[in-house]
């Protein structure tokens, strides 16, 4: 019998967690699982690459507590075998939903950012917390890509944790050929939202430091988001408008890698980090400030790529100084790097959800 699983979001940004549920949306079996996406708000960059043949809700941009109201409305009718979010915020939205509508639904909930990400900024802090501790217990099962994102819930939650399976996330289709030839890396390159958590403007002060060294250095940040201004404004502060590029949203990321040499990442937290997965399958050696938690993971601590312990600007541009000579460790960075993406293959990574959603149906 196909399974019906609806993935419940509260918008289709373009971020980590929304690009996970795009791939899943896309690729799993239609002849054991048909997908449905109900949206907070149909809003963002992926709407337009959702599946044809995936039915969409829309809770029509309604706030927290009308938008359970609607949702249970539509989780009593559906009657899915099936529920799987992918924010905080959505994991309790569902699991009150399915409380009010008294279905049967069983629940995946998952989380992709470290708790101590966002909780110690929440509105609300405790009342956050006393929700996780009444509505978590209902959910099947926790999932996310990292096990210190489990511990944290482990920490706070005791024993009302679901059972928590820690599976990656599908993140590439194909590892890159390595060059043949090696060149000093001058091109430096980012992907992300121009949101505050992924502190750009720290990138550019170190980006800044390090051009005043190198001239030929070039950076190029791929994203969009509330930041913009005030990025742009930083850029023309430095005088560095034709060093520093921030061109928008990206179709194309795989060819926005290709055409760089260095991935640069300074983000406060990272849940696990597809962007730095993505470029470690385009061969690029990639530099992290380190915070949890997935650029320590990633990087294996310095094993498979340069992890900078240091919010100075001074010592990131250090760092990215010294990687745009040192070519024997940078393909050591390619090579290992590229060993760790293989890890986040999408097949397997589907293979894994699928396998999860079957025992979670039974």
């Amino acid at each position: 019998m196909v399974q019906r699983i609806a993935f419940i979001l509260p918008h289709f940004r373009m971020g980590g967690a929304e690009q996970v549920v795009l791939r899943l949306l896309t690729s799993l079996d239609r002849t054991r699982f048909q997908p449905i996406l109900i949206l907070q708000s149909s809003q963002g960059a992926l709407l337009d690459q959702i599946p044809a043949d995936v039915e969409c809700h829309d809770l029509g941009n309604a706030r927290a507590s009308r938008a359970v109201l609607r949702l249970a409305k539509i989780l009593r009718k559906e009657r899915f075998d099936l529920t799987y979010t992918a924010t905080n915020a959505g994991n309790l939205m569902v699991l009150a939903a399915l409380r009010l509508s008294g279905a049967t639904t069983r629940a995946i909930i998952s989380e992709h950012t470290p708790l101590s990400g966002f909780l110690g900024q929440a509105k609300a802090r405790q009342i956050r917390i006393g929700l996780m501790r009444a509505l978590y217990p209902t959910a099947s099962a926790l999932v996310a890509p990292l096990p210190q994102i489990g511990e944290e819930h482990l920490s706070i939650l005791g024993k009302r944790v679901p059972q928590f399976t820690c599976l990656p996330n599908p993140v590439v289709d194909r590892i890159a050929d390595l060059p043949t030839k090696q060149r000093r890396l001058t091109r430096l390159v980012s992907v992300g939202r121009l949101a505050e958590e992924k502190r750009f403007d720290l990138m550019i002060d170190a980006f800044a430091h390090a051009y005043a060294q190198n001239a030929d250095l070039r950076l190029t940040i791929h994203g969009e988001g509330p930041c913009r201004m005030q990025l742009e404004t930083q850029i023309k502060v430095y005088g560095l408008e034709d060093a520093i590029k921030l061109p928008g949203l990206n179709r194309d990321i795989p060819q926005a890698l290709a055409d760089a040499d260095m991935f640069l990442c300074t983000s406060r937290v990272e849940g696990l980090g597809n962007a730095i997965i993505e470029a470690m399958a385009a061969g690029l050696p990639v530099l992290s400030v380190d915070c949890p938690f997935g650029p320590p993971h990633l990087l294996e601590n310095g094993a498979s790529g340069a992890l900078v312990r240091s919010d100075r600007p001074e010592d990131i541009a250090s760092e990215i100084l010294a990687m745009t000579t040192d070519t024997a460790r940078s393909q050591t960075y390619r090579t290992r790097g590229q060993a760790m993406a293989q890890r986040y293959h999408s097949g397997a990574s589907i293979r894994a959800h699928e396998t999860l959603f079957t025992l979670a149906c039974q």
